[in-house]
Formats: C-alpha cells, structure tokens, sequence
C-alpha cells in the first residue's frame, strides 16, 4: 500500500510539473540603418546580419521575440526568415502558440512606442508588451507611466504578462523604479543568469561595455522566471586587407529569459 501511494504522489507530482507552461522569450534591437552608419564601421550591413541574425533564433528558436529599431523593410524581411515563427506587427511569435488578438497602446509620448499582443499556449494566455522608449529620461519616465496605465487597460483579466524592449536608459534612471513597482525586472530575479556586459555594444567587440542595461524582460510576479541570459553571439567579416574581424549582429545583444507561467 506504501508503495502504491508513493508511485500515485510520484505521478501526480509530475502531471503537475507537466501543467506549467514553460516560455522562451526576448529583445531584439534590430538597428537600422541609419543606426549602422552612426555606430558602426562599414562592415556592420544589415545585408549581411539579416541571415546571421535569422540563423542565430531559427536555432534558439524563442516563443516570443520582441523587435525594437528597425525599418518595415527590415520587420518584413526578418519575419520571413523565422521560418518556425508568425507575426504580430513587431512581435514574433512560435507557430506553436496561438495569437487571441493584438494592437498598439495609444497615447504614447512622441519618441516612444508600445505594442502588445494577447497569445495562448496550450490554453494558457498571456500579454506580450513590446517597448521602444524615447532615450531622454524625462520622455522615458512618461513612457513607463502610460504603460503602466495600459497594462490594467488592456489585461483587465489580469493574466501573466511581459514587457519586453528597450526602455531608452539604464536601470539607474527613474524610467526603471517605474517598470519594478509593478513588475519584476527577470535579470535580478533569475537563479541562473548569463550576462557579463551591458546590453549595448554599439557594434565594438573591443569598447568596455560596462554593466548597464537598456534592455529588458519583465515579467508580472506571478510568473517564475528560471534563467536570464543576453546572447553574444559573433560572425567573421574578411576585411579588404584579407584579414577577418569579429563582428556583432546588432548594436545591443538580445535579451532573453527562460519562465514559467502560473499552473
């Protein structure tokens, strides 16, 4: 009898693990352009990065994936090189999900965007809320208010949800308290966490980067975040000297945090 108890908690332990649903979701600051030529050195073309970047989360192959800074041209092209993945403006989402409905929250300052989409996994749903802040702090802060707003506006059934971007300053600036009195920043929260730089490299393998972060994933606080990592990944470019120089896919390395959603 003993042992036919402990074989039923021993199940029923894991048909309740089986129950939560686990998500892979992230940042990606696509840079445009205008951007390569501001940071970069000639040799950062979005020609060449679309394919890195697309080979790159073809194989890390995230839930969601969140663009900020990018052309339409851009958007389109990388939309159709995530060949396992459909989109819902500037989210990408797993063909495994479902996509319930999705817009853009109104009223942003100027400088700043916001756009959202409700998805399901398995009969789970959740908000996906996808940032691109002004870089001036006092736009910024206005923009973490009215999202704030928005979250209760738009997820009035309170289901689990993130924000995803870039919030245009680092977690030592007001627009950030804003952001974590409301929701948990997944970097501090995660027990396994990857990331020795800041999120901006501004394309310069060699720069000191520093520690501080402009992008982020939070997450409301009833999901477990399990890991938080920033993807380093680099490409080889052969100079015209017949050297090779390491080279990064984006002015800012992706973010991107492994979770749970409440069972």
């Amino acid at each position: 009898m003993k042992r036919l108890i402990y074989t039923l908690y021993i199940v029923l332990g894991c048909c309740s693990m089986l129950r939560a649903q686990n998500l892979y979701v992230g940042s990606l600051y696509v840079t445009t352009p205008d951007e390569e030529k501001l940071y970069g050195d000639g040799g950062d073309k979005w020609t060449t990065r679309l394919g890195i970047i697309g080979d790159l989360f073809n194989f890390e192959q995230p839930d969601v994936l969140c663009l900020q800074s990018y052309t339409d041209t851009q958007l389109s092209q990388l939309s159709r090189r995530l060949t396992s993945h459909e989109a819902a403006g500037d989210i990408l989402y797993s063909k495994a999900l479902e996509l319930d409905t999705c817009g853009t929250v109104s009223d942003m300052p100027e400088g700043s965007v916001c756009s959202w989409a409700r998805l399901r996994k398995e009969g789970k749903s959740f908000y996906v809320f996808n940032i691109c802040f002004s870089t001036d702090a006092s736009v910024s802060l206005t923009s973490a208010s009215r999202v704030r707003t928005a979250l209760g506006e738009i997820n009035t059934g309170n289901l689990p949800c993130f924000v995803i971007g870039y919030l245009g300053v680092s977690e030592t600036k007001t627009p950030y308290t804003r952001m974590v009195a409301k929701l948990a920043d997944c970097y501090t929260q995660a027990p396994v966490v990857s990331a020795e730089y800041g999120t901006v490299s501004n394309f310069d393998l060699e720069a000191n980067h520093g520690t501080e972060r402009y992008d982020f994933v939070f997450a409301s606080r009833n999901i477990t975040v399990r890991a938080y990592g920033q993807l380093q990944s680099a490409y080889y470019t052969q100079e015209q000297n017949g050297t090779y120089k390491r080279r990064l896919p984006s002015a800012h390395f992706p973010v991107m945090a492994k979770v749970s959603l409440p069972k």
